[in-house]
């Protein structure tokens, strides 16, 4: 199908990561688009409290207050979330130059600011006394603390708001912000998500056996979507910001387009369990991103698929794409093999690797997959780097709980 420039499409103008491979978008889209593997390492933190997995996906990046130009004032709301999404965010609005004072505001975390819950609960079990809390507790433990913060930071009058979605939770944001532009309650927005390493959430997901614990002699191979040996999936710290604006006024400005935000399917597992996905969720989601903006299965050039390296999850959803494409092999990937799992800042960070292949004419491998897993041996991803130029694609986000969101992005 091919697509009309409207003045009311919305556009991505501006894009910033913070994730494993640092946060210069040069230096992150070359380990993509070229298959070179990125950084995972042992993360002291899950060896001092022995967790079966010692692994995990590192941010090192500078955000003090220096770095990031903020006051102690501004400052002493913000979490280790809030100031990666600044940072985020900082990139893409520098690329994107949108005027701030208007942009709505869709950021959100999986778990907000863990460390102030602790610091609450250790407060109160040792001094037995509620006024020894600080004053400052509340915006950095609440939900909406992200965006909250960054709405602050930018002076921002429009609206602002944090969707919480497990896994799918960065892709929800972005659909929900294209939303409010098509809709005319903004004309322009930051959207995405966020997920720092913190040591109760990884312990959760390890005491779930969520993760590889096979491999922590070997950090580098330990994220490997679709591998017949796959083990489970690496945490990995990441945010993704997009800054999702109307065409038109992108265009006036002579903004850089990576692409557009063409539609979006959203579902539950139906017979799923909060753990263990079915396949019909991940088919309702892309079903419905085609369906609603008149697209069909032959229209799609790429999907980049969740699969997390989870040895259910990712064959589970390569079922759905089979279903919904029929006889068509069509060409998808899982770029977490080069971040491991952002939970709420996956969905963001994926979409904008995909628009990277849509805008640049490329599509990234997904690595460390061989020998592949037997059930994908007559249907496998992609697994070297691809030059082909590609007008439509797929980003998938599945959760827990059956969360589940498909985003349908376009080239410029």
């Amino acid at each position: 199908m091919k697509f009309s420039k409207s003045p009311q499409d919305v556009v991505v103008t501006g894009v910033g990561i913070c994730c494993n491979m640092g946060d210069a978008s040069s230096e992150i889209r070359n380990h993509v688009r070229y298959g070179k593997p990125a950084p995972f390492e042992v993360w002291q933190p899950a060896v001092d409290f022995g967790a079966r997995c010692n692994i995990a996906g590192v941010y090192h990046g500078d955000v003090s207050d220096a770095a990031l130009g903020i006051s102690k004032k501004e400052s002493r709301f913000m979490g280790p979330p809030s100031r990666r999404a600044l940072r985020a965010t900082q990139i893409a609005l520098a690329e994107s130059k949108v005027e701030t004072r208007n942009l709505a505001v869709v950021v959100g975390s999986g778990t907000g600011d863990v460390g102030t819950h602790c610091e609450i609960h250790d407060k109160l079990m040792t001094t037995r006394k509620a006024t020894k809390i600080a004053p400052t507790s509340v915006p950095r433990l609440m939900s909406s603390t992200v965006s909250a913060n960054l709405a602050s930071i930018l002076k921002s009058v429009g609206p602002s708001f944090s969707a919480t979605a497990a896994c799918a939770g960065g892709a929800y944001n972005l659909l929900l912000a294209t939303q409010m532009i098509q809709s005319g309650h903004a004309r322009a927005a930051i959207a995405g998500g966020t997920e720092t390493l913190d040591m109760h959430f990884y312990a959760g997901f390890d005491a779930m056996r969520a993760f590889n614990s096979s491999d922590n002699d070997n950090p580098q191979r330990a994220s490997r979507p679709y591998a017949a040996d796959r083990q489970g999936f690496i945490l990995g710290e990441g945010t993704g910001i997009l800054v999702l604006e109307r065409r038109d006024d992108a265009e006036a400005r002579g903004a850089k387009i990576h692409g557009v935000i063409r539609g979006f399917g959203m579902s539950s597992d139906g017979t799923g369990s909060m753990v263990a996905p079915t396949s019909e969720g991940a088919y309702a989601a892309m079903s419905q991103a085609l369906s609603t903006t008149g697209c069909s299965p032959d229209d799609v050039d790429y999907i980049n698929t969740h699969g997390t390296s989870t040895p259910l999850g990712d064959v589970t959803e390569v079922r759905a794409i089979r279903k919904l494409f029929g006889d068509r092999h069509v060409t998808y990937s899982s770029t977490k093999g080069y971040t491991g799992h952002s939970v709420s800042g996956a969905g963001a960070i994926e979409a904008i690797f995909t628009l990277w292949m849509l805008n640049e004419g490329w599509i990234a491998p997904a690595i460390r997959a061989t020998p592949l897993d037997s059930e994908l041996e007559d249907y496998p991803p992609l697994l070297e780097p691809t030059d082909r130029k590609i007008e439509l694609a797929l980003s998938n986000s599945l959760g827990f709980g059956g969360t589940n969101a498909s985003l349908l992005l376009g080239a410029n």
